[in-house]
């Protein structure tokens, strides 16, 4: 007979912890299944144990006010003489922490998508007066059809009570706000900043303190953690300032609401231009803001020899930079050439740099308003251009032309644009008094004092006594920062990162602009994927990863079944029912999809013990059906784990008739099965019978 919790017939159990048991029960009252936590009732004289009974109570009360798509729905609570409990939406999904312990990652898009429905879901219980106070991955929620679900509202705050008293502490370490591990009160903020710590571990796919207790407490409290994008060549400049605030220091500092968060969020994700420039680039920006302040109005500077010489230095520092960064982050270059070799989407502020910098070494470290005048002027065809701020520079080279309105009649020589001949010099309109020393490029560099005349007069003693032969002068680091590159094969690159590992199943889907990865791989060679792109140059932003890995004897079956793997948007799918792993006792259960056409649905189960399993040794169903396998019923009592524990393979295979003329042994060695399968497929190839197979790794453990 089936145990029975109230009115909750008990189907299995779905995990344990500190917050009591969460079994999978149905409602025998209006037929619909559950999530039953239960909490064992304390005795009469336990006045801890009472307490926490009375705030698992009032809790269950509060957050079954919350109805949200974005929350985990809370049906019902009850006692009895053992047990209390609370009725709670079963969710049939894995948890965000699932994913992330397999090693995967997220793309930018993905990563707004889940943050805006945990936001969503933490403004609408924060304006109904609930905290949550343990937002971490274990606890978000990820359903079949993409929704994002917060669940466990409240309920590691009210099994122990220690953890609820003034002066202690409550939550996950890692993702508690200051407040938090000091033991003071918290509110709403501290669910913004344990979202700042989710979000920088779907960035970086690290967390942001890491260690015990006491290490984390004093990190967090006196540290700030390193900017994302210093740590993921994928995470946008744009979102360190995001992170930065979601995880200030005092509550005060932070996002005033979880809606706030998710609008800089969205600001994030709509900035390409916070993206791409490199760790110099800000830097940069300065240098150049300081250099044309001195050079107010008409920021002349005449082409005297050294300077060419001397502009040339820094841009080849800033694209020596940028190439030393692709060389330090070895894998991870593709980034940096996939966005252009300068330091924004636009190779222009290089161009900027070079054009607009100061011109003569000697001068560079003494304010220009201390120099003596020099009577140089504008040239008539360009008004006095007011003074340029860091905005306007950046926005100035555009087309890094000497045609370019401010820039090029004032510094025809040492724009070193790629096809550009030797700078013709203009005819001076007026001969104009000179610097006293004609052969000192000096007085050259002098800005002009703003006057009212537009007419130009170039100073005859600069351009004679400063030619500048092109011959002599380096490749313009222009040229390199402008230099066409070719379009990125997302699906040569899916190609090749598919066919990577030595030992693995995955199967590929690209378009112009993306590519997918999904299927299963041995342990430690998904390395190989991320190299294979970043070979090709592919940002990792533009790829979706979806890869488990295994232990186990099954290098030999992915060999036989690689050539029928289906693409990843073609059946058949496979979909675990519950949380992985499963643990000794539990049952397997999963959903099968099957491709749009009708056919025999196969699934074996390799074992780590080097034997397959049958669980379905052949099944018609139609095109795009969904099949539930593994639920109890009269005479099958289910499929329960047991030893060995580890990594099983389950791979589900379609096929167009049935591939064997006799059912196979319901358990057999993986080396005559695979013999066997083998030659069933050539056959099915050989009459042009279909052939799709999905794997999946099924995780087992003891508890």
């Amino acid at each position: 007979m089936a145990e029975q919790v109230g009115k909750y017939e008990i189907r299995g159990r779905l995990g344990a912890g500190a917050m009591g048991t969460v079994m999978d029960a149905f409602d025998v009252v209006i037929e619909r299944r559950a999530a039953l936590k239960v909490i064992p009732r304390p005795a009469a004289g336990d006045i801890e144990g009472q307490e926490s009974l009375a705030r698992f109570k009032r809790e269950a009360q509060a957050a079954g006010r919350l109805n949200h798509p974005n929350i985990v729905a809370v049906y019902d609570y009850g006692e009895d003489h053992e047990n209390a409990w609370i009725a709670m939406e079963l969710v049939e999904g894995g948890t965000l922490k699932q994913v992330l312990d397999r090693g995967e990652r997220f793309a930018l898009p993905e990563i707004g998508r889940v943050m805006e429905q945990i936001l969503a879901g933490l403004d609408y219980s924060h304006k109904r007066g609930v905290v949550h106070r343990d937002i971490k991955p274990a606890n978000i929620m990820l359903t079949s059809d993409g929704t994002v679900k917060i669940a466990d509202f409240g309920i590691a705050r009210i099994e122990n009570s220690s953890m609820t008293q003034v002066g202690t502490v409550m939550g996950t370490p890692s993702y508690m706000a200051p407040e938090q591990l000091r033991g003071e009160p918290v509110d709403s903020r501290a669910d913004i900043w344990a979202s700042g710590v989710l979000l920088y571990q779907l960035l970086t796919g690290e967390k942001p303190f890491e260690g015990g207790f006491s290490a984390v407490q004093h990190k967090a409290i006196h540290t700030e953690p390193t900017p994302p994008s210093t740590l993921s060549v994928t995470a946008p400049r744009g979102f360190d300032a995001v992170v930065a605030k979601a995880m200030a220091k005092r509550p005060e500092d932070r996002f005033a609401s979880a809606a706030d968060f998710a609008a800089a969020i969205r600001g994030a994700l709509s900035a390409p231009a916070a993206a791409a420039p490199l760790p110099m680039a800000d830097s940069d920006a300065t240098v150049v803001s300081g250099t044309m302040r001195p050079a107010a109005p008409p920021p002349v500077a005449a082409a005297a020899p050294p300077p060419p010489k001397a502009k040339s230095g820094p841009p080849v520092v800033l694209i020596g930079g940028g190439v030393a960064a692709v060389l330090v982050a070895g894998a991870a270059a593709f980034m940096f050439l996939g966005n252009g070799t300068g330091p924004a989407p636009s190779p222009t502020p290089a161009p900027t740099t070079i054009t607009l910098a100061p011109t003569a070494g000697p001068s560079t470290d003494t304010p220009a308003p201390s120099m003596p005048s020099a009577p140089v002027a504008a040239p008539p065809s360009a008004p006095a251009p007011r003074p340029a701020d860091v905005a306007v520079l950046q926005a100035a080279p555009a087309a890094p032309s000497p045609a370019a309105p401010p820039p090029a009649p004032l510094v025809p020589t040492p724009v070193p644009v790629a096809p550009a001949p030797a700078p013709a010099r203009p005819t001076p309109v007026t001969p104009a008094p000179v610097a006293p020393t004609p052969a000192t490029p000096t007085p050259a560099l002098v800005p002009a004092t703003p006057g009212p005349s537009p007419s130009a007069t170039v100073s005859t003693g600069t351009f004679p006594s400063a030619p500048l032969p092109p011959a002599e002068r380096p490749t313009p680091p222009q040229q390199l920062a402008l230099a066409p590159r070719p379009a990125l094969d997302f699906r040569a690159a899916a190609r090749a990162a598919a066919a990577a590992p030595a030992c693995g199943l995955i199967a590929a889907s690209a378009t112009d602009d993306a590519l997918t990865l999904e299927g299963v791989l041995r342990r430690g060679e998904d390395g190989t994927l991320r190299r294979a792109l970043a070979a090709r140059d592919i940002p990792l932003a533009s790829a979706r990863l979806a890869v488990q890995g295994f232990d186990g004897p099954y290098c030999p079956a992915t060999d036989v079944l690689r050539p029928y793997l289906a693409t990843p948007d073609a059946g058949p799918h496979v979909r675990p029912v519950g949380n992985l792993p499963l643990v000794n006792g539990q049952l397997l259960r999963f959903d099968v999809t099957m491709p749009d056409w009708a056919g025999n649905l196969y699934v074996a189960y390799f074992m780590s013990s080097g034997e397959v399993a049958h669980l379905v040794p052949s099944a018609p169903h139609p095109g795009n059906a969904t099949v539930r396998l593994g639920e109890p019923r009269a005479g099958f009592p289910g499929w329960e784990v047991s030893e060995p524990f580890g990594t099983d393979l389950l791979v589900a295979m379609v096929s167009e008739g049935p591939l064997f003329p006799v059912l196979r042994p319901e358990v057999e060695k993986q080396e005559a099965y695979l013999a066997a399968l083998a030659e069933a497929l050539r056959n099915a190839r050989g009459q042009n019978r279909r052939v799709q197979i999905r794997p999946f790794v099924i995780e087992t453990a003891a508890r």
